[in-house]
């Protein structure tokens, strides 16, 4: 979606600068109308997906989520509880980001407005969840779900985060103690060979092969990548690049079926949210397409908001991509049926993210002891060829001496 940008005037007060959301210009006038203002002049468009209001430092959204909903729920004005926030930020950005929120509430400006002008600083959802709850008067119970939501994706960003540590350390040792091997000490071991004039066993040839190849690694490997990089974003172009890239890490084996379940983990969190809190289906699904980061599964869910406008049902719609886990739609029919899609798709999201961690755990515990196989491999390897070019020494040297 888009940012439109208005000067519009409700009837018998002055004009004044909106900002809405829509795919073309026609929705955004439709959405202007149903607030009950007249569009004065058209200011412009932007993109409410790639617009960088600030720089620098960005102001923490779930801190200021946080500290916003027990002031709603405690039926503190929303000026007011602006001003309790600003007044314990530490962080001046912070700060000066409440401060900004405040000015535009004495303009009289929405907060839903504000929230999209500051574009890709909120996520996709959060402007249209703030927009229900101040048009159903529900901005208190929508802030909790909002600060709900955010939690649980913090978390389990950080449940990966902290899990992925000791792996990645072991590999980090293991990288380091095998560039060790074979740049500094096997090649060390060689030139004892070479001040006896001697010719080096196979063995310990092979290993030099090895160590001249840690040696230029180190620094063409990440040339060759960045290179390849560019040079395919450039020759493909960045969307088509984009999708390939997208569809290479989802055929990972292991790693790609945990990236299709966290994206449809966070679709259908999206979905849950914005359907409990009473958002139209058509912009629901739309909202909850875009939070998808990979193309390969965006793609998927593609023409969904067509086929419910011809009569489908979302049940229906979803069936049919493979990406979504075939219970998904099963359980989603049970809901349609009863009237509770919105807690039938959390109880979906819980679930498969409770699988997502337990996937994630297993890989994890799988990838630390072939890490340190892997390592007892090479230290094997390189104690075999030493062992076996000390052998021959020996035995050269015992046959001088007989």
């Amino acid at each position: 979606m888009a940012l439109y940008r208005y000067i519009a005037a409700r009837p018998g007060k002055s004009p004044e600068e909106i900002v809405v959301e829509g795919d073309n210009d026609k929705e955004a006038l439709a959405k202007l109308r149903r607030r009950g203002m007249i569009p004065v002049r058209f200011l412009g468009v932007d993109d409410a997906g790639g617009k960088r209001l600030w720089r620098g430092k960005r102001p923490d959204i779930f801190e200021f989520t946080r500290q916003l909903t027990p002031l709603l729920t405690a039926n503190i004005q929303l000026e007011q509880a602006l001003a309790i926030i600003s007044e314990g930020a530490v962080e001046a950005t912070q700060k000066d980001f409440v401060n900004s929120l405040r000015q535009g509430l004495h303009e009289g400006k929405k907060l839903s407005e504000m929230v999209r002008s500051y574009g890709s600083l909120f996520p996709d959802y959060y402007a249209n969840l703030i927009e229900s709850g101040e048009e159903t008067g529900c901005l208190p119970e929508v802030s909790g779900e909002l600060y709900k939501f955010m939690k649980e994706s913090r978390e389990l960003k950080n449940f990966i985060v902290s899990s992925s540590i000791y792996p990645i350390v072991i590999f980090a040792v293991v990288l380091v103690v095998s560039v060790v091997l074979f740049t500094v000490f096997v090649p060390h071991f060689s030139q004892i060979f070479a001040d006896m004039g001697r010719e080096l066993p196979g063995s310990m040839r092979i290993l030099n092969r090895i160590g001249s190849v840690f040696k230029w690694t180190w620094w063409s490997v990440p040339l060759l990548l960045i290179g390849g990089w560019f040079g395919g974003r450039r020759y493909f172009g960045a969307a088509e690049w984009k999708r390939k890239i997208g569809a290479f890490l989802i055929r990972i084996p292991v790693a790609g079926v945990i990236m299709i379940d966290l994206e449809i983990c966070r679709y259908l969190r999206t979905l849950a949210i914005l359907i409990g809190n009473h958002v139209e289906i058509i912009r629901t699904v739309r909202i909850a397409g875009k939070v998808v980061s990979n193309p390969v599964i965006a793609a998927g869910f593609d023409g969904i908001d067509r086929r419910l406008k011809s009569g489908e049902k979302l049940s229906a719609a979803l069936k049919d991509n493979h990406f979504v886990p075939r219970s998904t739609a099963s359980m989603l029919r049970v809901g349609e049926e009863s009237g509770q899609v919105g807690e039938m798709l959390d109880n979906i999201a819980g679930n498969l993210e409770a699988d997502t961690r337990q996937k994630i755990k297993r890989a994890l515990s799988l990838f630390e002891p072939l890490v340190i196989i892997l390592l007892a491999v090479i230290v094997l390897g390189v104690v075999v060829a030493i062992f076996v070019a000390m052998m021959e020494i020996n035995s050269v040297t015992g046959g001088q001496k007989v």
